[in-house]
């Protein structure tokens, strides 16, 4: 199973692209932000576990620093406020010093979000957003940082939730030597990062410190991450709106991939984007099992729908791990299908076989020399 993913250098290579085929940089950081926004929405409604008063508005802290993927906090900052979140700003390195962040960071003021100094954390912080340094940083976080990063960590250790824009502040994005690495940087339970993992994200000693990686389309051009047949490739992104797929009188397999695709889209179902494989596990348990009782009872018909929701359970997990940049329903198909061709080299091979006992048999030798060959 393979990942894609970019360099830092490449990554700007492909801005600057999108933004001369005509998505400016402006949108592609309200579409990172807002994206986001989203998902810190969803995975703190379905994930938090401490009692919530219900009367006490949600509270968040966006920790911005003053280039760019402080701009993406400031996008975050403005949408949570504006679902009615209690959010403070802290500027770590003073106010931002790029166009498109300035811009934000204006909106935030025009809003009245308040800004909160270093040494004002309280107790009560639901969410904490890292969005000080992305994938320009490298070296060691200086003494601002590295004070933003300790408070961070004080705030995860009261209960709050801590998601990261892009890379965890700290950590570089192209870093590969854990001996490079400032162990002060900022460990998120949720890394949020857009368009494609980056290499640290594919590092061992970085899944610390990122916790889960989200891969989050923000409409940047890159042929590279396309199927090589020159159509897109099942990377989590709906290829169809969805009237068109309203309107088909006969599905594929590709279209009942984009419409849970659709589902999980930010303008798509709120139940169906708020869950996660965890949530998700009772029901792949429930269909399953009313598909076997189908199949005990002889019942083509129900058997014929219950295999359906079976198969819905499947390709939303696969949708999750595309978003997640983990793996797609093509690396759930590649790899099933390899398994059987490997595990039947009677049928796609050169191998006889007389009886059904030796058909069993060699099955479970391949299956345990598969084990073996993982350890």
């Amino acid at each position: 199973m393979s990942e894609y993913y970019v360099s830092c250098n490449r990554m700007k290579e492909l801005e600057k692209a999108t933004d001369e085929s005509g998505l400016s940089y402006y949108q592609m950081m309200e579409n990172a932000g807002t994206i986001a926004a989203n998902r810190i929405v969803e995975i703190t409604m379905a994930t938090r576990s401490r009692p919530h008063p219900s009367k006490r508005l949600l509270k968040a802290r966006v920790y911005c620093g003053k280039g760019n993927n402080g701009g993406d906090g400031f996008v975050v900052a403005r949408l949570l406020a504006q679902r009615g979140w209690d959010v403070r700003l802290v500027l770590v390195d003073g106010e931002p010093q790029t166009p498109d962040a300035i811009i934000n960071y204006g909106l935030t003021r025009e809003m009245g979000i308040p800004e909160a100094a270093l040494g004002t954390l309280t107790a009560e912080t639901d969410v904490v957003v890292d969005a000080i340094y992305g994938t320009g940083f490298h070296g060691r976080l200086r003494e601002q940082g590295a004070a933003a990063s300790a408070e961070i960590a004080e705030a995860k250790a009261s209960g709050a939730m801590v998601f990261a824009l892009d890379i965890p502040s700290g950590m570089g994005g192209d870093l590969t030597d854990e001996g490079e690495l400032d162990e002060r940087c900022v460990r998120a339970d949720v890394t949020i990062t857009f368009h494609a993992k980056k290499s640290v994200h594919l590092q061992s000693f970085a899944a610390g410190y990122c916790g889960r990686i989200i891969v989050a389309d923000i409409g940047i051009v890159d042929d590279e991450k396309d199927g090589a047949d020159g159509k897109p490739a099942h990377d989590g992104t709906p290829n169809q709106p969805a009237a068109e797929l309203a309107d088909k009188e006969v599905y594929t397999f590709d279209d009942f991939i984009d419409i849970v695709a659709r589902l999980r889209a930010p303008d798509g179902c709120v139940w169906d984007r708020a869950q996660t494989h965890e949530t998700l596990t009772k029901y792949m348990a429930e269909e399953a099992q009313e598909a076997v009782d189908a199949m005990k009872k002889g019942d083509d018909d129900n058997l014929c729908e219950e295999l359906g929701d079976v198969m819905l359970q499947v390709v939303l997990n696969a949708q999750i791990g595309a978003e997640d940049g983990a793996f797609t329903i093509d690396d759930v198909i590649q790899g099933i299908s390899e398994k059987m061709v490997r595990r039947h080299p009677w049928v796609f091979g050169d191998m006889e076989i007389e009886s059904i006992e030796e058909n069993v048999s060699l099955w479970e030798q391949l299956k345990q020399k598969e084990k073996e060959s993982k350890k």
